[in-house]
């Protein structure tokens, strides 16, 4: 786990850049008496493990335990909750301390599916904006890291396999822009039925219509394709862009995904 500052930080995501999430902050915002951590302790609470402390015993195992309760919950919010160190508390420092616990949800994740000019430029474009980057490329000599920034993650292996292992949701934005029509094919088709908050896909409107042909061929009814697409498939992506330089379509895919991600 990344390290816990002890600054007053701007917001959440200066706060802890590099800890996991969901979870809970908690920090403690007030003591009357003695108290075995002074104001501005935080600790940072998963549903599985915590970084930092707020003094131990009981007292930090409940605090625990309440956050816990928050944590992934999306209708949870801030909240105060007082505690009293007394002797039925295990603690015998007397105090009385106050925790503010802040629940965090997971962080937004971009997933650029292909590693070639557009998508490498695209990775670029969003690193450093409030979304998780991962660049998703199974061929070796583009699966590098080179000339990307730090903090977009990637990942030399098959994309459709990727997708299949993870649970996706309104969280997630997916980019397919591979060096395969039928890779591509087979990626759209998989992530349309998840609950994405953005799907695009690389390409023009012909290549929408014969894509939508293909899946009516392989068995779904032309109505239900129909409205699938509609409703979850941007393609092309770049809304009016007109240009061919990697650098300007990928400006115009990421203004599209932070837009979708309520990140912009």
């Amino acid at each position: 786990m990344a390290q816990l500052k002890a600054q007053t930080p701007k917001t959440i995501v200066d706060f802890a850049p590099g800890l996991p999430r969901p979870a809970v902050l908690c920090t403690l915002v007030s003591v009357v008496g003695s108290a075995p951590q002074e104001p501005g302790a935080r600790m940072w609470v998963t549903a599985e493990r915590f970084e930092g402390t707020l003094g131990g015993g009981r007292f930090e195992a409940e605090v625990l335990a309440h956050a816990r309760t928050l944590v992934g919950r999306r209708d949870a919010t801030a909240q105060l909750k007082a505690y009293v160190l007394c002797k039925e508390m295990g603690q015998c420092c007397g105090g009385r301390v106050q925790v503010f616990f802040e629940p965090v949800l997971r962080r937004k994740v971009a997933h650029v599916f292909g590693g070639g000019h557009v998508g490498r430029a695209l990775a670029s474009v969003l690193a450093g904006s409030p979304v998780e980057v991962v660049l998703i490329e199974p061929r070796e000599e583009w699966s590098g890291s080179d000339g990307l920034p730090e903090g977009v993650s990637v990942r030399r292996e098959d994309p459709a396999a990727y997708v299949a292992a993870r649970v996706w949701d309104a969280d997630d934005a997916a980019c397919i822009l591979t060096h395969s029509h039928d890779l591509d094919f087979r990626l759209v088709s998989e992530l349309m039925r998840r609950p994405l908050g953005y799907l695009g896909l690389i390409g023009s409107a012909h290549k929408a219509r014969v894509f939508q042909a293909r899946l009516v061929s392989a068995g779904t009814a032309l109505d239900d394709v129909e409205r699938r697409w509609e409703e979850r498939v941007r393609c092309p992506m770049g809304a009016g862009l007109r240009s061919k330089n990697p650098k300007a379509i990928a400006i115009a895919i990421a203004s599209e995904v932070l837009t979708a991600c309520g990140a912009a």
